[in-house]
């Protein structure tokens, strides 16, 4: 809390050279509202002189109104989140009625096929009006949105800017979590960036970089609120939309992240990572053939693309064309001797041709380097049985 103190501040109207008395608080009053006695003798707020208080009394006003502001802002926060959950609900019950697994399917009398039949032949007509009504309702919102912000006048207020030396400072501190995160030290860069992002909470790329140490950290939905945070600055931050693009990759939500990794391809059509991570999420949604055209565009532009290179070599694994996918891991392997994925890749590619003994070799590789990884032990375990057969 703010220590009720005595507060000097200067009288700035005229030549006055006396220090402010008094603050009016009066919601309709359009005068200067500061003042120093001279200023109070004019009577300018003599018509509202109740709501006229000493200056001191600027502190609990200043506390009262933080007060307030946080639980506007929570009450708009938890309209939001009900919104979300509305949505999350819709999601999950149209997914729960229109999509049927194989495994489901064969556990399904004809009585049942039926009925999901007659609900989903006409699943392609009802998309197109159910997206119409969101695409409407969304745009609806964020007219409501704009107009609050202009009534709001959100883009006029100019006495909380932060000043040179304090932006100089941010960026030097962020520069110095920059480099901590190129330096695989995400931890030591996070607390860097966030001494950044205190002096100055718009400094975009301080928000990226933590948002990308986070993810680097396997902690994607921790990370996707501060590549928001820099997008709100900036919707055109290219690297922020590929990393959420990448956080939602991992938490599996591939349609999403192609929304937003088209976002970032539609500002640069040649950023190797977002065309990169297009891929990877093709892949997950077994479009192979379409996730090569993407990955193939990345290593267009950078043939030494490691991931790039190693997850075309992966649709191809898919795809059952095993020489031509070790041909791609091996690239990989030889720009980064150490890229585990392409061992376990490599591996997976003999033993499914069944080349135990060389298989064990990829697999033994990538053990040196993570010795406590399971899947690659019960890999390596599975030949070696195979083996004494």
């Amino acid at each position: 809390m703010i220590k009720q103190g005595n507060l000097k501040l200067k009288c700035q109207v005229d030549e006055h050279q006396e220090e402010i008395d008094f603050i009016c608080f009066n919601e309709y009053c359009t005068g200067y509202r500061l003042q120093c006695f001279e200023c109070f003798k004019k009577g300018i707020h003599h018509n509202h002189v109740d709501d006229v208080k000493k200056v001191n009394s600027l502190i609990e006003f200043l506390e009262n109104n933080n007060k307030y502001c946080d639980n506007l802002i929570d009450d708009l926060s938890q309209y939001i989140e009900n919104v979300n959950q509305s949505f999350s609900l819709l999601k999950k019950r149209i997914r729960n009625k229109y999509q049927l697994s194989k495994e489901k399917l064969v556990n399904l009398n004809s009585y049942q096929i039926n009925d999901y039949l007659n609900s989903t032949v006409k699943l392609a007509e009802d998309r197109e009006s159910i997206s119409q009504i969101i695409e409407e309702k969304t745009k609806e919102i964020t007219h409501s949105f704009n107009n609050i912000y202009e009534q709001l006048q959100l883009s006029s207020f100019n006495y909380y800017e932060v000043d040179d030396n304090d932006k100089k400072l941010s960026v030097d501190l962020q520069k110095q979590g920059q480099q901590l995160y190129l330096d695989d030290r995400y931890y030591e860069a996070i607390e860097q960036l966030d001494k950044s992002i205190k002096i100055n909470p718009n400094n975009k790329e301080a928000l990226f970089y933590k948002g990308s140490c986070l993810k680097m950290l396997n902690q994607y939905v921790d990370a996707i609120p501060w590549l928001d945070k820099a997008l709100v600055i900036d919707p055109n931050h290219v690297n922020s939309l590929s990393d959420k693009g990448e956080c939602l990759r991992f938490l599996r939500k591939y349609g999403d992240a192609i929304t937003c990794l088209d976002k970032a391809l539609a500002i640069d059509p040649k950023h190797v990572y977002s065309l990169s991570y297009k891929g990877q999420c093709l892949r997950f949604l077994r479009y192979y053939g379409d996730a090569i055209t993407w990955l193939d565009k990345a290593l267009a532009i950078d043939p030494k693309h490691v991931d790039s290179l190693s997850e075309k070599g992966e649709c191809l694994r898919f795809l059952k064309q095993y020489d031509e996918s070790l041909t791609f891991f091996h690239q990989a392997l030889y720009i980064n001797s150490n890229h585990t994925f392409s061992l376990d890749c490599i591996g997976k590619c003999l033993q499914e041709q069944e080349k135990y003994q060389e298989a064990l070799i990829y697999y033994e590789r990538k053990l040196k380097i993570q010795p406590n990884d399971q899947w690659t032990k019960e890999q390596k375990r599975f030949c070696l049985t195979q083996l004494k057969k």
